[in-house]
């Protein structure tokens, strides 16, 4: 996958294991991601261990406590935090045999479109995989640009409109990988698209940046690595520098600060789109699937990952229909690791 002029083929995540005196298993993911967050791998694990030490002893179903508890540990380090609650929520959901879905208020629907990336770079191949795609049953399409030429992308853009219709959501994700002057010249050139939005189009603190390209087209646009706590969404859409954004899990810290931003949003009349980060597997996709049943339907779609990886550690992937993802029915996230797998993977933290 091409990012930003980055090209990656291979991921570092760190998966969680939670485990009560109950015996009941809970399963978190905290993804490394360097470029997003800022969290390392060594930084990961530590985190990881502050986490563990001031979670001993604590009532794992009391959620609000151990959300208290995760978010004053330590600053920062979203993926850990999220990992640790998100493990939690599933272990507590097993020890009640409901869904995770069900412990957070239940489901307002068991089946949701997935939106679908295109990114390798070569625009005829991306676009005729977002063709194969929508044969499929997709119903919306995100191409990564600032990856090479920017008029041959905006070209593109508008190629991909025109395959696809005008009933496809169909978006762009810099991952603020332009400057203020090339954002705004592929505004201008990729208008004939539609676009739906256009994700980070500039570095993530120029804020005044982001306000300047949604003043020079039609696209509206999104926010994603701008958008590292609950309340930066107030602020990035009262600045008028974004209609919505990419809420995360891992960059929120947790489903609960999910939920809370996205409702911010909604409240404030934006578009949300719910999405893991690119190589998470099926145990942090299945907890962004969950808050996606209880949102409903994200106005800017459902961003699942887990199939983009090679191989996934789980014994089955999250299931999908003609480009929707089922909301599993089972306890828990609804998923199960496989922990042979995990043990395949996995490498010494020595």
């Amino acid at each position: 996958m091409a990012m930003a002029g980055r090209r990656f083929e291979t991921l570092e995540t760190v998966l969680v294991r939670l485990e009560t005196d109950s015996r009941h298993v809970g399963w978190g993911e905290a993804s490394v991601a360097p470029y997003l967050t800022g969290d390392t791998l060594p930084g990961v694990l530590e985190a990881l261990n502050i986490l563990d030490n001031a979670l001993r002893g604590e009532d794992a179903s009391n959620l609000s406590r151990v959300a208290d508890i995760v978010r004053g540990a330590l600053v920062g380090n979203g993926p850990a935090k999220a990992a640790v609650e998100v493990a939690a929520h599933d272990a507590a959901a097993r020890q009640l045999g409901i869904s995770v879905t069900r412990l957070l208020g239940g489901a307002r629907a068991s089946r949701l479109p997935v939106l679908h990336l295109v990114g390798s770079g070569v625009p005829d191949a991306d676009v005729a995989d977002a063709q194969a795609k929508l044969s499929e049953g997709f119903t919306a399409i995100k191409y990564k640009v600032a990856n090479g030429d920017l008029q041959v992308e905006a070209e593109t853009m508008v190629r991909l409109r025109q395959v696809l219709g005008d009933k496809v959501l169909l978006c762009a994700d810099a991952n603020g990988g332009w400057s203020r002057a090339e954002a705004r010249r592929f505004v201008r050139l990729a208008d004939a698209s539609m676009a739906d939005f256009l994700e980070q189009p500039v570095a993530p603190e120029d804020i005044e940046g982001m306000a300047e390209v949604a003043r020079a087209g039609r696209i509206p646009v999104g926010a994603d690595e701008a958008l590292h706590a609950v309340g930066d969404i107030r602020r990035l859409m009262e600045a008028r520098a974004a209609s919505g954004a990419s809420f995360k899990i891992m960059k929120l810290g947790g489903i609960r600060a999910c939920l809370d931003a996205c409702c911010i949003a909604s409240s404030l009349g934006g578009e949300i789109n719910l999405s893991g980060k690119v190589g998470e597997t099926s145990v942090a996709n299945a907890a962004t699937l969950a808050v996606g049943a209880v949102l409903g339907r994200p106005s800017w779609g459902l961003s699942l990952t887990q199939g983009y990886l090679a191989d996934d550690p789980v014994m089955e992937s999250l299931a999908s229909v003609q480009g929707h993802a089922v909301v599993p029915d089972g306890v828990g996230l609804g998923i199960e690791v496989d922990e042979r797998k995990v043990e395949r993977y996995a490498r010494s933290r020595s």
